[in-house]
C-alpha cells in the first residue's frame, strides 16, 4: 500500500492539491503539464494518482467528529475554542476546523476531476480508462454529497482548471444534486460487484448502488431510494449483518466501502481513544445520547467505553465513543474508516418503503438492526408513523459519531431546531449551514456568505 503515501505526497501535492489548488498556480505550468502526462501515461501511476485521492478521502475523515459536536452527540472536554464554537453551533468563518472540512472535501474534488479529464485524453488502456474514471465521478460524487449538505450553496467543481475554478459562482442545491446523481450512475453503470485490489478500499457497483440510495432518500425519491438499497442488499456480498464486534474491522463483511488506513489504525484514533487509564476522553458522549442506550441495547456495552477519573478525592466518570479500538498503528486488529455498511441500506430501504406506506416491509428491515443489537423486533402491527419513529431512533444508535448522519438525519427532517434549541442556548436557525471559510471568500471573490455569518 505505500503507493498511498508516495505518490500521494509527491505527484499530487505536488500538482493537484491544496484546498484552495494555491499550490498548483505556484507550480510553472509547463512543468505541471509535463508532469500530469507522465502520470496519466503509466497505468501504474495513473493508479496510484486514484489512491492519492483515497487517501485524501481517508484524512478528510477527521473533521467529521466535529459535526456530532454540531449535533447532540458528543461534547468536548479539551476546552478548544474552535471545538467550542462547533459544539456551541457559533463556528466563524475563519475557524480552522471548519476549513480544514471544506478544504479537504475540495481537495478530493479537485483530485478527482484531474484525473476524469487527463485520463480521457491518455494513452492508457479503454478499460483502465473507464476504471479509473467510475472510481473519480464516486470520490466526486461523495465529496460534493457532503459539502451541500453542510453549506448549502456551493460551487460546482468539475475541472481540475485553477484558473476557471477561482472565479466560480455558486449554484443551487438541485444542480449539486444533479451532478451527484449523474456521477454515481456514471461510476455505477461502468464499476464491477468486485472490488479491485485487496479488502473494500475502493468503489464498486455497490458502493455506488449504496450512495445513490441516499441521496435519493435525501431526495425523498423513495422508489429510487428502495431500489438502489434493494440491488446493494440482494447482491447478498454483504448480508446477513455480522457481529456488533467485527463492523469495524478491515475484514467486515458488512462493509461496503471503507478508506484505507495506515497500519490498521483510523486517523482519528488518538483523538477518540484516551492514551492511558487516567487520561480524560476529549470527546465524550453527550448524556442524551447514553441515555438513548437502553440497558438491554448491546451497542451501548459495545461501543461506549466508560472511564472514571478521580481527582483531589473527586470521581467523575466519561462515557466515550469506543466503535473503533484501535488509538495507533499497528495496535490491534486492522481497522479501516467505515464510509458505506450494509445496516444503513437496510434502514435507507426500510424508511423509503414506510414512506411508500409498505410498512410491514419496513418493519422487516428496521428489524434487521434491532435484532442484532438485542431489542425485541417491532410488532408487524406496527403502524406506519410507529415505524418511522422506530427508523429514526434506529438511525441515531446504529449510526451514531460516523459521518454526521445524525446532524443530517436532524436537517434533512426539519428537526434542527426543536432538538437542538433547548440545549444549545446559541442555537439559531442559519445554523443549518456552515459557513464558507473566509479563507475561500477572499481566495473567490464571487463567493457569498451563508446567512447568519
Amino acid at each position: 500500500m505505500k503507493t498511498y503515501l508516495s505518490f500521494a505526497m509527491a505527484i499530487l501535492i505536488m500538482a493537484f492539491t491544496s484546498p484552495g489548488c494555491k499550490r498548483l498556480i505556484e507550480v510553472p505550468a509547463s512543468k505541471s503539464q509535463i508532469e500530469v502526462q507522465t502520470v496519466f501515461s503509466d497505468s501504474t501511476l495513473a493508479t496510484s494518482a486514484l489512491l492519492g485521492a483515497y487517501y485524501s478521502m481517508t484524512q478528510s475523515t477527521v473533521s467529521f467528529k466535529y459535526l456530532s459536536l454540531y449535533s447532540d452527540e458528543y461534547a468536548q472536554t479539551s476546552g478548544d475554542p474552535s471545538l467550542d464554537e462547533f459544539y456551541s453551533n457559533q463556528v466563524r468563518p475563519d475557524n480552522p476546523l471548519n476549513q480544514s472540512l471544506w478544504g479537504n472535501l475540495f481537495s478530493v474534488i479537485y483530485q478527482a476531476n484531474a484525473i476524469i479529464r487527463e485520463t480521457s485524453n491518455s494513452p492508457l488502456s479503454p478499460t483502465l480508462k473507464n476504471q479509473l474514471t467510475a472510481e473519480a465521478k464516486f470520490l466526486r460524487a461523495f465529496a460534493n454529497f457532503y459539502l451541500v449538505e453542510l453549506y448549502g450553496h456551493i460551487p460546482l467543481v468539475i475541472s481540475p482548471d485553477v484558473q476557471e475554478n477561482k472565479t466560480a459562482f455558486q449554484v443551487d442545491e438541485p444542480t449539486i444534486f444533479r451532478q451527484i446523481i449523474q456521477d454515481l450512475n456514471d461510476a455505477k453503470a461502468t464499476l464491477q460487484p468486485s472490488y479491485k485490489g485487496s479488502g473494500k478500499v475502493r468503489a464498486n457497483r455497490w458502493a455506488a448502488a449504496a450512495l445513490l440510495s441516499r441521496v435519493y432518500l435525501f431526495q425523498n425519491q423513495h422508489q429510487q431510494a428502495a431500489d438502489e438499497a434493494t440491488a446493494v442488499i440482494s447482491s447478498g456480498q454483504y448480508s446477513p449483518l455480522g457481529t456488533l464486534e467485527t463492523i469495524f474491522l478491515a475484514a467486515s463483511k458488512e462493509a461496503i466501502l471503507q478508506w484505507w488506513a495506515t497500519g490498521g489504525a483510523i486517523p482519528d484514533g488518538s483523538a477518540l481513544i484516551p492514551a492511558a487509564a487516567t487520561s480524560v476522553p476529549t470527546y465524550v458522549l453527550t448524556a442524551g445520547l447514553k441515555q438513548a442506550f437502553t440497558a438491554v441495547d448491546l451497542r451501548g456495552s459495545k461501543w461506549i467505553a466508560t472511564r472514571t477519573i478521580s481527582t483531589s478525592g473527586n470521581s467523575t466518570t466519561y462515557n466515550y465513543p469506543s466503535k473503533y479500538k484501535n488509538r495507533t498503528a499497528n495496535s490491534g486488529s486492522a481497522e479501516y474508516p467505515m464510509a458505506l455498511r450494509l445496516a444503513e441500506q437496510y434502514l435507507i430501504r426500510a424508511e423509503a418503503l414506510a414512506k411508500l406506506q409498505r410498512t410491514s416491509e419496513a418493519i422487516a428491515d428496521v428489524n434487521q438492526t434491532r435484532t442484532r443489537a438485542g431489542l425485541c423486533p417491532l410488532s408487524a402491527t406496527t403502524s406506519q408513523q410507529d415505524c418511522l419513529q422506530a427508523i429514526a431512533s434506529e438511525r441515531r444508535l446504529e449510526l451514531y459519531g460516523e459521518y454526521a448522519h445524525r446532524f443530517l438525519d436532524l436537517k434533512r427532517r426539519g428537526e434542527l431546531s426543536a432538538i437542538l434549541s433547548p440545549i444549545k442556548t446559541g442555537w439559531k436557525n442559519t445554523a443549518s449551514n456552515l459557513p464558507i471559510p473566509q479563507n475561500e471568500l477572499i481566495y473567490n471573490s464571487n463567493l457569498k456568505q451563508n446567512e447568519g455569518y
